[in-house]
């Protein structure tokens, strides 16, 4: 029997696949004069990507998180292979263009192949600005439209759980530099992927002050108010403002300690975290879903209206009863559903629940439309997220006569909040979440954001006191650093 020679180990096979990966990228590089991407995939053990996320991305010149626990996916990346941005008005379709030329270029190769037998990258992540631009110096390192290819990621859906590793590869790179750089990210992947998963905080409550602002309650009730004139005399028949709530800690919060206890206490959220690297991080647990794409088909939803929980089951039932038969709620809702059937027509098949339903989340019930969409024809993600951006269940309607109330009544800038965060992959298949019950994190200090939507019926005490329980889960996750 014949001994096997070390060039027929796994490890050997796979620096083979490697070197040959990185020589089809550089060569594919010369032939369009201009940098392509190479990517690969393999198979990595059972394991939580946010611990991941924990020991790989402390350094890590970017970091991204997703998870949506109840589904079982979550993905954890960092570092920066590809970096994508634009501005302006036509930024989604210009991040669009720079998306499809990427895609269509790049280089990829699936170490150990699957039932496919193919890699499924790249992914693209990232986020896009609630309005066509961004203040940099309240949003350092977040500009009106920001996508990355990540040099690492671990993709996690129900026990499954793959590793992919990218690099940019230049006409005049040498392919062994774009070799170790894959090798490397994949080996620090398995690493990270096979080690004791580390404790995060101390389980004590973390001390922190709230900043005196100029929006608490006598200047809420007074900026309802006032929308509420603005609806009453016809100009617009929704808007929806957000209050800033700024906290002080004691000591720095750590992000993926806040992600652990959101995801845990928000299991039917998208848990998100985007930090560009320069100095702040924005993360949260939203409720909403903008766009699902997968399987030929677009998954839409309008989330709009909210009350409590009850304390008891017959309190809890009696507050979504209320939801369902409230005039008021029912109009903020329908307003919602309407904006994005307008939105989406001409592109397909549309299939719209005939009534909403309500939904239950850990501190509050809000009432749903699932829609689903059948293009026609291929629809790029980012295309249908620029008619979708923003829905009136974050902006308004009519769209530019909320935008001016919004700039009027809020004293903060938006930056990210409220806007398009999420993921999507060569595949075809991707998320974007309406970026909501968040906020942004720079060192001790974490600005929160919470928001309601305003019709001719609201009342403002009501409404502040939604502002409130909107702030909890990322005030809960806090006292418990």
């Amino acid at each position: 029997m014949s001994t096997p020679s070390p060039a027929d180990s796994p490890a050997c096979a796979e620096r083979a696949a490697l070197a040959a990966l990185a020589a089809r990228a550089q060569a594919a590089a010369r032939g369009a004069g201009t940098p392509v991407l190479a990517c690969c995939s393999a198979p990595l053990p059972a394991h939580d990507p946010l611990a991941v996320l924990q020991v790989l991305g402390e350094d890590a010149p970017f970091r991204f998180y997703w998870e949506q626990p109840r589904e079982g996916l979550a993905l954890a990346a960092g570092g920066v292979a590809w970096r994508i941005t634009a501005e302006g008005p036509a930024r989604f379709r210009l991040a669009a263009a720079q998306v499809q030329a990427l895609l269509a270029g790049a280089v990829t190769a699936a170490l150990t192949p699957g039932s496919a037998g193919e890699c499924p990258g790249p992914y693209v992540l990232g986020g896009f600005s609630f309005f066509d631009e961004v203040d940099a110096a309240h949003w350092p390192g977040f500009g009106p439209a920001q996508l990355v290819v990540p040099a690492w990621l671990t993709v996690r859906q129900g026990e499954h759980c793959v590793g992919i590793a990218s690099v940019a590869v230049a006409p005049h790179d040498a392919p062994a530099a774009a070799e170790e750089a894959l090798a490397g990210a994949l080996q620090a992947l398995r690493r990270a992927a096979a080690a004791p998963e580390a404790a995060n905080g101390n389980g004590r409550n973390c001390a922190f002050r709230q900043e005196a602002r100029d929006d608490g309650r006598a200047r809420w009730i007074e900026v309802v108010r006032h929308a509420r004139e603005h609806i009453r005399a016809g100009r617009l028949s929704k808007v929806v403002l957000a209050r800033a709530l700024d906290i002080v800690c004691e000591a720095a919060p750590s992000a993926v300690g806040l992600l652990r206890r959101l995801r845990g206490a928000y299991p039917d959220c998208y848990n998100f975290l985007v930090d560009p690297g320069a100095g702040q991080a924005f993360l949260g647990a939203t409720p909403e879903h903008l766009a699902r794409f997968g399987n030929g088909r677009v998954r839409l939803a309008a989330v709009a209206a909210t009350v409590p929980r009850g304390g008891t089951a017959e309190a809890d039932e009696a507050y979504a009863r209320l939801l369902l038969e409230s005039r008021k709620e029912r109009e903020e809702h329908q307003i919602v559903v309407d904006d994005i059937l307008s939105a989406v027509q001409g592109l397909g098949s549309v299939e719209c629940a005939p009534q909403p339903q309500v939904v239950k989340l850990s501190n509050l019930q809000h009432l749903y439309t699932p829609i689903t969409l059948l293009p026609r024809e291929p629809l790029p993600m980012l295309a249908l997220l620029e008619r979708l951006h923003p829905t009136a269940a974050v902006g308004g309607h009519p769209r530019e006569e909320a935008f001016a109330l919004i700039r009027e009544c809020e004293h903060f800038e938006r930056g990210w909040y409220a806007a398009p965060v999420g993921w999507m992959n060569a595949r075809g298949e991707g998320q974007f979440a309406v970026a909501l019950r968040s906020g942004k994190l720079a060192g001790p200090r974490l600005q929160l954001f919470a928001g309601v939507g305003l019709v001719a019926d609201s009342d403002p005490e009501r409404e502040y006191e939604e502002t409130q329980i909107k702030f909890q889960p990322l005030l809960s996750a806090l006292a418990s650093e």
